[in-house]
């Protein structure tokens, strides 16, 4: 009831021969590791890649960490000098800054950033002295070409997402690194809806946010979780615009999925969250649990027709090594519309790494590639981008748009 290392292993192709391009390195004048992908594409084509910096040496609530971005204006050829997004204090609320997660507006050069802050780490963490819910926005500067983050300190949400949105009965959460979702079909005001996953110490929660991440509300239920085992989790769009929860686990993910009955209203009801390694044809990997990331694009399929492609990044182990993209077509309703049809008969998987590697994330470029950006050895870890093609990726069964 579940697809076998070994029947996967006859699916894999490697990336080993594909060039990438060494984003972050740990061991460069610093001194310092790098940790936690975050990458995003802009209305301008613009790919944003996002990185922790840890003089601490760990994560928020260890000591100073900052949030450092480069950016490329050719789909990832070149890429600019790192530059500093938010710079950790070393003491107090504004200690360190990391696990970034990030979007870029479908409908105008804008970025959001939302990530973690303080002083307290998340296993210590309680409603009256947490970690800290912060959001920073960019805009283009249309004469430099250069985005442009809003000053320090950034926004602090903490009150109105601990207390306003869960009335103070989680003690630790956070949203879940890399990429937030922006729906493609549900737009208020301004802006379409932003859905963003928490991790939390009761399990997994979806909010979401129609003003750009200036405020967020809870999709679903405040008091119970959509995985109550989840751990870090990320969310993605599905074709008839249900969302999707796809959450860290060991071996495998959890997925499940909320169907609107009012989307206006943001009213619906989640299904009852799925371990892949128990649905026919599911993911199991030999990882150990770790956070990556979940994408549905538009593709061509062998005859010319469009179609939608799920993509999903983890490590497939032993351990944390060996990220690779598991991949299922979304060619009907039936393919995804319950958790239990979504976690079931992924087709293959492109194995991106052949070494140790961790935490990842992608992005569709302007170019029609999968912008790739993940964790690899050595020296745990150096930040790494590739550009991947659809080809690739499924073998030639599916081409971009």
């Amino acid at each position: 009831m579940k697809i076998v290392s070994t029947l996967l292993s006859l699916l894999f192709c490697t990336a080993a021969a594909q060039a990438q391009t060494l984003l972050f390195h740990t061991g460069d004048s610093t001194g310092y590791p790098y940790r936690i992908p975050a990458i995003a594409t802009a209305k301008n084509g613009d790919v944003i890649a996002l990185s922790d910096l840890r003089p601490c040496g760990g994560d928020i609530g260890y000591g100073r960490v900052d949030i450092l971005s480069r950016v490329s204006h050719d789909n990832g050829a070149t890429w600019s000098d790192a530059k500093t997004v938010l710079a950790g204090s070393g003491s107090g609320a504004d200690t360190g800054y990391g696990d970034a997660c990030l979007v870029a507006d479908r409908d105008r050069n804008e970025l959001l950033l939302v990530c973690v802050s303080g002083d307290v780490p998340y296993q210590r963490s309680t409603a009256d002295r947490s970690q800290r819910f912060v959001v920073t926005h960019a805009t283009l500067n249309k004469r430099t070409g250069e985005w442009e983050w809003s000053p320090v300190p950034p926004i602090d949400l903490t009150e109105q997402i601990y207390h306003g949105l869960f009335g103070g009965r989680i003690n630790g959460l956070f949203m879940g690194s890399g990429r937030i979702c922006q729906s493609s079909r549900v737009k208020v005001g301004k802006y379409y809806r932003l859905y963003g996953a928490l991790c939390t110490h009761r399990g997994n929660f979806v909010i979401y946010s129609d003003d750009f991440g200036r405020s967020w509300d809870v999709l679903g239920s405040a008091t119970e979780s959509c995985a109550p085992q989840g751990d870090e989790p990320k969310c993605e769009e599905l074709p008839d615009g249900s969302v999707l929860l796809s959450s860290r686990k060991h071996g495998g993910r959890y997925f499940n999925v909320f169907r609107y009955t009012d989307v206006d209203a943001a009213k619906g009801v989640w299904g009852y969250p799925t371990d892949s390694r128990n649905a026919p044809g599911g993911i199991s990997n030999e990882g150990t649990p770790c956070n990556g990331e979940i994408l549905i694009v538009d593709v061509r399929n062998a005859e010319g027709k469009k179609t939608k492609l799920a993509l999903q990044s983890i490590p497939a182990g032993p351990k944390r090594s060996n990220v690779t993209i598991y991949w299922k077509e979304l060619a009907r309703p039936a393919d995804y519309n319950t958790p239990l049809r979504f976690a079931s008969n992924w087709q293959g998987a492109f194995q991106v790494s052949t070494t140790g590697s961790a935490y990842s994330t992608m992005t569709l470029q302007h170019d029609g590639r999968i912008g790739f950006f993940y964790e690899e050895e050595p020296s745990w870890y150096q930040m790494v981008y590739r550009a991947l093609t659809i080809d690739e990726i499924t073998q030639g069964k599916f081409k971009a748009l």
